[in-house]
């Protein structure tokens, strides 16, 4: 909420991903849909807090050129891999006049060999400049999102530039700079959100505004004179630092997981001779406790001068650049600029050259190319720990960053992006025996401005013993394309996918949000690459293609791939570069280092203490440096909690502080050396597959639609057979005549693009006892062949590739979905109704597939019981659901007694029902969609009878378990080096139309002997009467969601701000689409010491809506972020799915168009009656609830006495004691009354005073016979 700092949230992102975010800047990834996990409630927590404005489809805008070959446990299946390269910036949109001006491939003339050398052009609207104080400043305006800014101060600074006394002094004056400024403050309540974080290389203060306050005053002033106040006049007063320094002690212990130790262990030793591998932003707690106030002004007069900063500015400005530009000036102008030096040789202070000011060991140049220079065994590290489950080994070398600035170095970014597709295609398409060796081979290239370098990587992720095959497939693969190269086939596929891409993301330019452009920005320039108008990047990548040749390619390809297929053999280099160089060869290397052989710098495993005797379990940590090494956001920490419990330095190797459990796992780094240098043999090259242009020809097509006779038939009784589109809505709604159905909605937040989502009734619910994750691997086994009709995966794959189509395949608790991201130019809409069509009428089950998503599913269930977040969780779900196993895991048994029939049978009978849905949203052409519908769904033979309800009618109800109290709240504990802890609470809910709450009157109240009212937008005052909003059916989502963000609200002010037991805590409502009932859970973490106290006040707060009323204020703050948050989700394609899904499913009959129309409405005309008609339904009461406390550490802390009874004198009565009460003195009461007296509470709060003070001991007077009220 706006009077608040901001809730963290794991859709949203301020924290820069140091390694991940490696990547030239004029590399783009596909912006498609995440793999999901097999259950997305019961992911793991990474622990590093989130917060801002960042969704996750937005957190890859300045990622790394990341290849991935993986077998994890998320459903995905055919996808392309072509990666986003088009050497572009975001600029104005090719929106005209309601016309769209399509950007097509056009025969280029090809530049000649001199001309490669023309630098590239800068972007027209790009404004760069400095003040006179030396501050320099960066804007562009940006359509999206409309009327809104971001404004980022970076300072260049940050923990590279610690002395080893200050190790963490950047962060704290961070903190104390940023939550210490009045200005900054005076921001709340505006509709801002404001935020800081601290990386190896600089320290970014940001703001993310609406043009104008709520009465319409400007904002962007009022945003630059906070930015100036926190970096340039800050206060550094004792309260406010010690306050600070508690905030960072706490925050270096939530950031300690086992994913973040493993991070630091990979940037040691990848930067082991220079300070990024050992100056990490959260600091060293122990330095941290002692400096004072003098060491932290001594730091900031060094580094916080306007020469060593730079503004950014990018948004819907509604004035001209010049404008802006006048008010950074009036704002920043007046602070002065640093000097050096006395007198007349006084000079202006500037910012160091080079950022990061270290020097690097490349894996490059000739000169190291020998055995002196190379990785031998005794440098391979090896980081061994307890609650690491799968072996990685990663191997890294270091390049200097290359800028982007000409067409040549275009054109070798465009080459390189080509070597990096064709692998993962490889490692995808070649190994699909039964049980491969790896789970996950990835290889990545990518520039980083954090860290001054680029690197390529190799990571290697297996079962622990399995990791000698894993090793040899990646080298081996990594060998053919250094000896081999890319085949012809391969370079034109990839090549064409890139220049599609290329095309259509220069289409999109005017839909990317601000933030995502200003952080592209930002780091295009700490890069020194060249920022284009995308239509003029998309035309210099046509010029640049046309030169490519397959030499080229394959020069690209052996310098890129040496550092690992030449590992052991740098002398042979050495001597091949020599004989070059005199003349002896033919063999080419550029000094400059684009096609020169490279050199391992870096070699690390991260292995298990121990396995099992089957080799498991294993606990899927990020294989290569993915976590944050940034400092996360913010806690105001008034009230936080001294950090007692000590935290380990990541760096150290802890295995043998704890006893180990299982089978040691023994490995050498002499082994793992001697594995690498394993001769592979004799290599072959790969053939080539032939692509098919179709995968259902134009012959099949019509023999299919003469036999079926596919036609539309009326969406209701009475209406008209052809499809319209829905006036209000835009909702173009389809009825086939085999059942099938389709919503679609054409937005231009992707042009040229669209995406499509199919949804077959039953999901995992349809399991029963012998039957558990059935569905689940069933999924993920069709998603695992990857074939249909008489297609080989590889052909399938590639056909994907070549027309940008990205699938992902999954079984949900409600229901199977297929989920297609594809670019609808040159047949792209059809190429996918055609995909979709065989996969549902002609899918390949094998035995293989089924045994590879067997072996997923086992290694995801391994993981559990080291995995402090997934097994505490799980714990809840077991005890509030016992015996019926559908919404967790599948365990080791029932996944091995799954058999490929069982589980073919039950997908199959899902995807050929009558209830198949599908939503289409995106920039398509409506009468080519009725067409392909028509012609692809239409011919789908399903089962319709009954409309596909007696396959669901054999369903078992959500029923939650009625067990003892104290089996209610149980405890778990995992051995580690370090103390963390978290807790679930969990209890029922109702669904999204208000069915499965616990309140005996709903059966009588509820929409399910309601007769369903379609209300129009044209008359929105019809939904301000109480029973005519109950009788719409988004009343309960609505409600539900309303009190979700309010008692959210109060989690974070109550448990995190003001008792400061907390860094995270947050309600998740599942409400269910078609199950008879949802479900709640609460995640709150902690110290050992405090996270029953934790776990407590989250019960406490949550039952606190009896006795401290919601407001007006609160549900009217709540209402604004929901529809704040709509308005901007609606510019997100997968958002619009979700909106449409569901609309003439007969699973989910309450859904109506009046969904959409009154969206907007029903939150508008939401009264706090309203939210307590909803709430009662929620199960928080002592026999409802279930909780789970677990523990990380070295020893279990016992249960304190009253861990269990959270409310022993509060009934949930109106009457209770307030929770804010509880455990308090009466003079700690009495300050807190008078507190409050000044507050629109004050009479609410005095009813419940009055029973309180009875039980405290009060007199109803004073004894000087004054009234004590």
């Amino acid at each position: 909420g706006d009077e608040r700092k901001t809730k963290p949230d794991q859709s949203e992102d301020v924290v820069a991903d140091v390694m991940a975010a490696r990547a030239p800047p004029s590399v783009r990834l596909p912006r498609s849909p995440a793999p999901r996990a097999l259950s997305r409630r019961r992911q793991e927590v990474s622990g590093v807090v989130r917060s801002g404005a960042r969704g996750e489809a937005r957190t890859n805008a300045c990622r790394g050129d990341h290849v991935q070959a993986s077998r994890n446990t998320s459903t995905k299946t055919w996808r392309s891999e072509a990666k986003r390269l088009p050497t572009i910036w975001r600029g104005k949109s090719v929106w005209k006049k309601g016309k769209r001006r399509v950007l097509r491939p056009r025969a280029v003339a090809a530049p000649a060999h001199g001309e490669l050398e023309q630098k590239l052009k800068e972007h027209e609207e790009l404004r760069v400049g400095t003040l006179s104080n030396g501050l320099r400043y960066v804007v562009l305006p940006n359509a999206v999102p409309p009327r809104r800014f971001e404004a980022h101060l970076e300072v260049h600074t940050g923990s590279v530039d610690e002395k080893e006394e200050e190790q963490g002094v950047a962060h704290l004056v961070e903190h104390v700079t940023f939550l210490g400024s009045r200005k900054r403050e005076g921001l709340l309540g505006t509709g801002c959100r404001s935020n800081a974080y601290t990386d190896f290389h600089h320290t970014v203060f940001h703001v993310h505004a609406p043009l104008e306050t709520f009465t319409g005053a400007p904002l962007l002033p009022q945003v630059l004179e906070a930015l100036r106040e926190i970096a340039f006049e800050p206060e550094f007063l004792p309260g406010r630092i010690e306050k600070e320094r508690r905030a960072v002690l706490a925050e270096a212990q939530m950031m300690n997981t086992m994913e973040y130790r493993v991070d630091c262990q990979l940037l040691h030793h990848l930067h082991a001779e220079n300070a990024l591998g050992y100056r990490f932003p959260i600091g060293k707690p122990e330095q941290v406790k002692k400096w004072d106030g003098e060491v932290l002004k001594a730091y900031h007069k060094k580094w916080y001068f306007p020469a060593n900063a730079t503004l950014y500015l990018v948004g819907d400005f509604q004035v001209p650049v010049d404008e802006v530009v006048q008010l950074v000036e009036q704002a920043f102008e007046q602070v002065p600029a640093a000097m050096e030096g006395e007198g007349d040789h006084a000079v202006m202070k500037t910012r160091h050259s080079i950022r990061p000011p270290v020097e690097h060991r490349m894996g490059l140049l000739p000169a190291a190319l020998s055995s002196a220079n190379a990785v031998k065994a005794s440098d391979v590290k090896i980081f061994r720990h307890n609650l690491i489950q799968q072996f990685s080994l990663t191997l890294f070398s270091k390049l200097p960053v290359l800028p982007v600035t000409t067409l040549k170095d275009l054109r070798r970014v465009f080459m390189t992006r080509i070597v990096l597709s064709v692998f993962q295609f490889r490692i995808n398409a070649q190994y699909v025996a039964a049980n491969p060796p790896f789970l996950a081979i990835e290889l990545d290239h990518s520039d980083s401005g954090r860290e001054g370098c680029a690197v390529s990587t190799l990571t290697i992720t297996s079962e622990p013993n399995d990791w000698r095959g894993a090793v040899r497939v990646a080298m081996q693969e990594m060998r053919r394309l250094r000896l081999h190269g890319v085949t012809k086939g391969e370079m034109d596929r990839y090549a064409d996918a890139l220049l599609r891409d290329s095309e259509q993301l220069a289409e999109q330019n005017g839909s990317v949000p601000s933030v995502d452009n200003l952080d592209f920005v930002m780091e295009s320039l700490a890069l020194g690459h060249t920022v284009m108008d995308p239509r003029e990047g998309h035309e210099a990548l046509l010029q640049v293609a046309s030169t490519v040749t397959l030499e080229d390619v394959n020069d690209v390809a052996r310098s890129l791939f040496s550092f690992a297929a030449d590992y052991g053999s740098e002398d042979k280099l050495a001597a091949a570069i020599q004989e070059s160089e005199e003349g002896a060869t033919t063999m080419k290397w550029d000094p400059t280092g684009w096609n020169s052989p490279t050199l391992t710098t870096a070699v690390i495993a991260c292995i298990p203490a121990a396995v099992d005797p089957e080799g498991g379990p294993s606990m899927p940590l990020m294989a290569r440096p993915g976590g944050s090494m940034a400092t996360s956001q913010h806690v105001d920490s008034d009230a936080l909690v001294d950090i007692d419990a000590s935290i380990e330095d990541p760096l150290s190797d802890s295995s043998d502080s704890f006893e180990i459990e299982g089978e040691e796992f023994v490995l050498s780094t002499d082994e793992i050396h001697e594995t690498l240098v394993e001769d592979s043999g004799d290599i072959e090259p790969v053939e080539d597959f032939d692509v098919p242009d179709r995968l259902l020809s134009e012959e099949e097509l019509q023999a299919i639609m003469a036999e079926r006779k596919p036609s539309f038939v009326p969406v209701e009784p009475g209406a008209s057979a052809e499809p319209a589109v829905d006036p209000v809505t835009g909702v173009l709604r389809i009825k086939l005549s085999n059942g099938v159905t389709v919503n679609c909605k054409r937005t231009a937040n992707e042009p040229r693009a669209a995406m499509i989502r199919l949804n077959a009734a039953g999901g995992r619910a349809l399991e029963s006892a012998g039957e558990f994750g059935a569905v689940s691997i069933g999924t993920r086994a069709l998603s695992e062949a990857g074939t249909v009709a008489q297609w080989g995966r590889e052909q399938v794959e590639l056909f994907c590739v070549s027309r940008l189509i990205n699938c992902v395949l999954e079984a949900e608790e409600e229901f199977i979905t297929m989920e297609f991201h594809f670019a609808v130019g040159d047949g792209g809409l059809e190429a996918v109704f055609e995909l979709l069509h065989l996969v549902l009428e002609k899918p390949c089950w094998e035995e293989s597939s089924l045994e590879r998503s067997k072996q997923l599913h086992l290694s995801n269930y391994r993981t559990m019981p080291k995995s402090l977040e997934r097994a505490t969780a799980d714990k809840v779900y077991a005890a509030m659901f016992g015996d019926d196993r559908r919404f967790r895991d599948p365990n080791t048994e029932e996944i091995e007694a799954v058999s490929l029939e069982q589980a073919r049978q039950l997908v199959m009978e899902q995807l050929k029902s009558g209830d198949l849905e599908v939503s289409v949203v995106g920039d398509f052409d409506e009468e080519e969609l009725k067409d392909c519908a028509l012609k692809y769904l239409g011919t789908l033979q399903t089962n319709n009878s009954n409309n596909g309800k007696s396959l669901l009618s054999e369903e078992k109800p959500v029923v939650f378990c009625n067990i003892p109290h104290a089996d209610r709240h149980q405890r778990m504990h995992i051995k580690d080096s370090d103390e963390r802890a978290c807790a679930y609470i969990g209890g029922p809910s109702p669904n999204a139309w208000g069915l499965g709450g616990l309140d005996p009157q709903r059966a009588s109240m509820g929409p399910a002997n309601m007769a369903l009212q379609v209300f129009s937008s044209t008359y929105p005052s019809s939904l301000h009467g109480t029973e005519q909003r109950r009788k719409h059916p988004l009343y309960y989502a609505v409600s539900l969601s309303l009190l979700a963000e309010i008692i959210n609200s109060r989690l974070f002010t109550t448990v995190r701000d003001s008792l400061g037991l907390t860094y995270d805590v947050s309600l998740e409502l599942s409400m269910m689409q078609r199950l008879s009932a949802g479900w709640y859970m609460v995640n709150v973490t902690s110290t050992p010491q405090k996270i029953d106290e934790a776990l407590m006040a989250s019960v406490r707060t949550m039952r606190g809506l009896t006795s401290r009323y919601v407001t007006e204020r609160e549900l009217d703050r709540a209402r604004r972020t929901l529809l704040t948050r709509h308005e901007s989700d609606m510019k997100d394609d997968t958002y619009c799915l979700g909106l449409l899904q569901h609309l003439q499913s007969a699973s989910v009959p309450q859904k109506s168009l009046s969904c959409l129309r009154d969206l907007q409405t029903m939150y508008e005309a939401a009264t706090v009656e309203d939210i307590y008609y909803v709430y009662r339904l929620l199960g928080i009461a002592d026999d409802e609830i279930y909780t789970c406390v677990g523990t990380s550490g070295d020893e279990a802390i016992a249960a304190p006495p009253n861990a269990l009874s959270y409310s022993s004198n509060n009934n949930g009565s109106a009457n209770s004691r307030p929770d804010w009460m509880q455990g308090q003195s009466k003079e700690s009461m009495a300050k807190a009354f008078a507190a409050v007296a000044q507050t629109n509470q004050f009479a609410e709060l005095m009813k419940a005073a009055a029973a309180a003070a009875q039980q405290q001991g009060f007199n109803p007077r004073s004894s000087d016979g004054s009234d004590g009220k």
